[in-house]
């Protein structure tokens, strides 16, 4: 008997951690390579509006927190505002939960988790705990873990989400962003140009164009790796 509850016991923890070596972590997620620790990355908008967010990665991969910035620009100098903050528990890498914190009040906002589906498909559930923010979000992949595809629903204050995003790339590359609003019938298509890789084949910089060839954002990335 103490045999048979062994050998199962081994087969159950085999099964477990070969699902979890099947989950697609965070960093293959956002297509990076190599063994980041840190990404900072700043989004310069084509209304010179500009984003800033942190992540941290653990050494499996996948996030432990989010920091995200608002940059106010004054004069030559830009003062980088803390706007919220999200931390990840990965003990369950097939079902994370994560926490939206506000820096200010240290009152969570937003709570939510990140689930394992099936080997292409993930799904990510957030709702907001004082606002009419309740969003559903489904990630598809290819066979090479890639995303291609991602479909949102559900509500952001007071304005429905209803959203198909298709990802095309070229060769490991991500070559064109095709955004589709069913809510109102609209699409678009983005194009990657100028992008410049580190020596792990990680984009340290990239610009989005419309169809027009009009710049609608540019991405820059710092790397630190373990």
């Amino acid at each position: 008997m103490k045999i048979k509850l062994s050998y199962l016991l081994i087969l159950l923890y085999s099964l477990v951690s070969c699902q979890e070596k099947s989950i697609i972590n965070d960093l293959k997620f956002s297509n990076y390579s190599g063994h980041p620790k840190k990404i900072t990355e700043v989004i310069t908008f084509s209304n010179q509006n500009i984003n800033e967010n942190i992540s941290y990665f653990d050494k499996e991969g996948f996030l432990t927190k989010v920091e995200y910035y608002n940059v106010i620009k004054s004069g030559s100098s830009h003062d980088r505002l803390i706007n919220e903050i999200t931390t990840y528990n990965s003990k369950d890498k097939a079902k994370r939960y994560f926490e939206v914190i506000n820096p200010e009040t240290k009152k969570i906002v937003t709570n939510g988790y990140f689930e394992k589906i099936s080997d292409s498909l993930y799904k990510r559930v957030s709702n907001a705990t004082d606002h009419n923010i309740s969003l559903h979000k489904l990630f598809y992949f290819d066979r090479n873990n890639r995303l291609i595809k991602t479909e949102e629903t559900g509500n952001f204050y007071e304005t429905p989400i209803n959203s198909i995003i298709l990802y095309t790339y070229t060769n490991t590359l991500k070559n064109e962003i095709l955004f589709e609003n069913l809510t109102n019938h609209k699409k678009s298509k983005h194009i990657y140009k100028n992008v410049k890789l580190d020596p792990n084949a990680n984009s340290v910089y990239e610009e989005l164009v419309d169809d027009h060839g009009i710049l609608q954002q540019k991405t820059e990335r710092k790397f630190e790796y373990y």
